[in-house]
């Protein structure tokens, strides 16, 4: 088997993968840009090392990025060579796994995605199943249980070379401040391994579930049972947080696990709510709130950025969230952040103007006639009811910010859920 992962064909292709999603430097600072040059030199030294159970790899690199939901999450960064061997591992192994996964596992898998899950979730609540067990699996890919991976691995892997592999690159130790630490539990995000063993162990999860009947989705440490009344879910709650606890040695957040109808669960993004005719999917509140945070974080009036440079910024970002959310009914969502994005761009528009003969001669610029732009100009309102006055409001309109190359989120929503082309 080992061979086979290290095969010239498997780590070229790994090459390629590693290269394409191209990401930070490990600890030695070398870069992807700088494998290929490295490899054709080194690789049948690194190979044999491999081979013979010599390599020792380096440590991680530890870094820390804010969560959305607040707090912090901890990513461990490998060096690109590790990057491409655990490249080469994890879609070696994938095949030989994944047609034994659950058809309820949707995460990170081929022919499987979120969009998958949530139209999967709609049907279960239009079955009648609307009460959901959401649980949260507390610090997930930290306390992943190396012992316990490693038996499930070995069920599966004959060669131990393989299996040992695999426990050097678990207990591999992670570097912060220059310090390297050992790590007993976990897997840090970050690492291409880490998809796959994580689908690895929850498939245990995923396996009782069915064993007991339930309708469920788990995307990744993601996990959602939907059953017929509060009861049942307050009972499957119950027993599931002690076979995770107790047999998959992981810890359930008891605070933010919880029992919810269906209209106030939430799931990879998406909430329900339910008409005559059956449940509707729309964005989740904290979703949108998260997208506003977003806006306001682009659109600071401190920033010394060129308009056309923000605004470019901001259609890279609404492009992408669109794309994602266009699943759901999200009309009046995309107006309303249509209107605090122009908002906040003419509340900096303002602010640029700074004083009032600058401002009086921008609006006249506009079309406002010279007795009103003088009126406006050394008005003493605030830059949030300026940005909402009639003056601004008819001038630094809709139409101006289009003219400036702001297509938005709505025009992008209606053309993706109409006519499903790119619009630029």
């Amino acid at each position: 088997m080992l061979e086979e992962i290290l095969d010239f064909r498997n780590i070229t292709k790994a090459h390629k993968q590693v290269v394409s999603n191209k990401g930070a430097a490990g600890v030695d600072g070398m870069q992807t840009d700088e494998l290929r040059d490295f490899l054709n030199t080194a690789w049948p030294r690194l190979k044999s090392d491999i081979l013979q159970g010599h390599y020792k790899p380096h440590p991680v690199l530890k870094v820390e990025i804010p969560k959305a939901g607040g707090g912090k999450r901890m990513l461990g960064i490998p060096t690109v060579i590790d990057r491409v061997i655990q490249q080469a591992i994890s879609q070696w192994l994938s095949p030989k796994y994944d047609s034994s996964f659950s058809k309820n596992s949707y995460g990170f898998r081929k022919a499987h995605s979120a969009h998958q899950a949530v139209v999967q979730a709609r049907e279960y609540l239009n079955a009648g199943k609307v009460w959901v067990v959401e649980l949260d699996l507390e610090k997930f890919f930290d306390r992943v249980n190396h012992d316990k991976l490693i038996s499930l691995l070995s069920r599966r892997i004959a060669d131990k070379r393989v299996l040992g592999l695999l426990r050097t690159y678990l207990g591999n130790g992670i570097m912060e401040g220059g310090v390297v630490s050992p790590r007993l539990s976990g897997t840090p995000q970050g690492s291409p391994l880490s998809p796959l063993l994580s689908n690895i162990l929850l498939h245990e999860l995923d396996t009782v579930l069915e064993m007991r009947g339930h309708s469920f989705i788990r995307y990744a440490d993601d996990c959602s049972i939907y059953v017929s009344s509060r009861k049942a879910a307050e009972r499957v709650m119950s027993k599931v947080t002690v076979y995770i606890e107790q047999e998959l040695k992981l810890k359930v957040n008891k605070e933010k696990t919880k029992v919810s109808y269906g209209a106030a669960s939430e799931l990879l993004g998406f909430s329900f709510y339910r008409r005559k005719g059956g449940w509707i999917t729309r964005i989740s509140t904290t979703a949108v709130k998260r997208m506003k945070a977003k806006v306001r974080g682009l659109t600071m009036r401190k920033s010394t950025q060129p308009l056309n440079e923000i605004i470019n910024k901001l259609q890279t970002v609404i492009r992408g969230w669109v794309e994602y959310f266009r699943l759901g009914q999200a009309k009046s969502i995309m107006i309303r952040l249509d209107a605090l994005v122009q908002t906040r761009l003419r509340m900096r528009i303002w602010k640029q103007w700074k004083h009032p003969g600058a401002r009086q001669k921008n609006l006249i610029k506009l079309g406002v006639g010279k007795k009103q732009a003088r009126m406006w100009s050394n008005s003493n309102k605030g830059y949030c009811r300026m940005a909402n006055s009639k003056v601004l409001l008819t001038t630094l309109n809709r139409d101006y910010f289009l003219r400036r190359g702001y297509i938005g989120f709505h025009n992008y929503y209606y053309w993706k859920t109409t006519h499903q082309t790119k619009l630029f």
